[in-house]
């Protein structure tokens, strides 16, 4: 399963994208000459390409990818990571290496060594954080300052990658839980063919973070039996992350939010192990594991770092062959979002918890709007999605395109789910780009610019001999 990470910015300074194509030369592209600006003669919508190499690629959906300022947007090329001038289209190489062309229906071969990953950028400097073989690295864009923050072991060099919390001070990820050359969830598992057999391995995991001012590396949580991925902090608590049980959504709990410390407890007389581990809603092997006791065995007075609370299930299943996932953030932090059928590929939604109350809430669209990733305004007012292609979960005959969301509130109601009554809406639906000539093996990873007015994804639309191209679709309608 390829690695994926990071969460939507969560500082916003207002830019003119508009001037996205007036500012900026036309440049020939790798492979001849490809179309830079036009007008999408099937939505009405203004579609610039902001990319000049092939396989160039934006960061997955729900990863932070926007310098805090608002100006640049971090991009992979095949040897390394650039960032993108979102007024002048300049293009500047930050970060050199291999950065493996991430498809769902690919093996990553690239060597350990040479492959950078786990890319995402701070949210309150001007730095991407990333790995170069098992170094954990921080690169300024501004400086170029680069520094290394510590060496991952091997079993978490193939976990689900970094993503970087609200105040800049931790990064997390997933791996292995237990020691080995490059972990059991190391390439041979890469691919979607592959989720159902790595769910059966039952490969214990952990998540970790680590320190960014001094490097320290702490494993936190241990899961025996779940495939832990996908993981986010939270754009607004520093604590809080979300992750998910990997695997066929129909036979996971998949969306969970944990915090990432947990208290200090004193050693109190008479108390054991098992009585700790009873009075904190945990069992002991996970005790023992985050306070890294040698033996079974507490003293009073000793002092043991507690595991975080349990984790908290985001969405619960109410039938058979409903699925939830994709889960992404608000970028005000109150509202965690995910792609909901109920059941599988018949009806659809964007579902969603408010943190504060538990409180859930659903927007319903058509079969052929369903979207692969959905995405939502740094105002949280608008959602954008990447359609589907024919053998995507929907199986739609009509699907591939750049859609924005509208929540219509006239539809407004409320259904009795379980115990619950929950809210709902229904979208109403724009076309943006037309994606009819894109390979859905390449996801497009739909995100909104800080300013709202353009949306980001990548596509390989412009022909397979050029890969991947990273693209901007204006919100507003053309005007002629």
């Amino acid at each position: 399963m390829k690695n994926r990470f990071a969460a939507l910015a969560c500082l916003f300074t207002a830019l003119s994208l508009r001037a996205l194509a007036a500012d900026a030369p036309a440049t020939p592209a790798q492979s001849g000459d490809l179309p830079t600006d036009w007008i999408d003669p099937d939505t009405g919508h203004r579609v610039i390409r902001l990319s000049r190499e092939d396989e160039t690629q934006s960061l997955y959906f729900h990863q932070n990818t926007y310098t805090p300022d608002g100006t640049r947007v971090v991009v992979t090329v095949p040897n390394g990571i650039s960032t993108i001038n979102l007024k002048t289209h300049e293009i500047k190489k930050v970060v050199s290496g291999s950065t493996p062309t991430m498809r769902i229906d690919t093996h990553d071969n690239t060597p350990p060594e040479q492959r950078i990953a786990h890319i995402v950028m701070g949210r309150k400097t001007p730095t991407v954080y990333y790995t170069r073989g098992s170094d954990v690295m921080a690169t300024n864009l501004d400086t170029g300052e680069t520094r290394k923050l510590c060496v991952l072991p091997p079993e978490l060099f193939y976990g689900s990658g970094f993503t970087v919390n609200a105040d800049e001070t931790l990064l997390a990820g997933t791996g292995d839980a237990s020691p080995g050359e490059l972990g059991a969830i190391g390439p041979a598992w890469t691919g979607n063919q592959a989720i159902g057999q790595r769910l059966a391995a039952i490969v214990p995991m952990v998540l970790y973070t680590i320190n960014i001012k001094t490097g320290e590396l702490k494993k936190f949580f241990r899961a025996e039996t779940d495939w832990l991925n996908h993981i986010q902090f939270s754009p607004t608590d520093p604590n809080l992350l979300m992750y998910c049980h990997e695997g066929p959504w129909s036979q996971v709990d998949r969306i969970w939010h944990i915090r990432v410390a947990g208290d200090i407890y004193t050693v109190q007389a008479g108390d054991t192990l098992e009585k700790i581990a009873a009075a904190h809603g945990t069992y002991p092997a996970m005790i023992k594991f985050t306070a890294k006791l040698a033996s079974d065995v507490v003293t009073p007075g000793q002092k043991i770092q507690l595991p975080p609370d349990p984790p908290r299930l985001v969405h619960q299943r109410t039938m058979q062959n409903e699925i939830a996932g994709h889960e992404f953030w608000g970028a005000d932090g109150k509202y965690a979002w995910y792609d909901l059928q109920t059941p599988q590929s018949t009806q659809f939604w964007v579902g969603g918890m408010e943190l504060a109350t538990g409180q859930h809430i659903r927007y319903s669209l058509l079969k052929n709007q369903w979207s692969v990733h959905f995405n939502v305004s740094p105002d949280g007012k608008l959602f954008a999605g990447d359609g589907g292609g024919p053998n995507s979960v929907a199986r739609g005959d009509n699907g591939q395109w750049i859609y924005l969301f509208t929540p219509d509130p006239s539809t407004a109601t409320t259904m009795k789910v379980g115990d619950e009554d929950v809210k709902t809406m229904t979208f109403k639906a724009e076309r943006l780009v037309n994606l009819a000539k894109h390979d859905y093996g390449l996801e497009p990873n739909v995100s909104f610019t800080p300013d709202m007015k353009w949306i980001v994804f990548r596509s390989n639309m412009l022909g397979a001999e050029h890969g991947s191209q990273v693209f901007a679709v204006e919100i507003a309608k053309a005007t002629k």
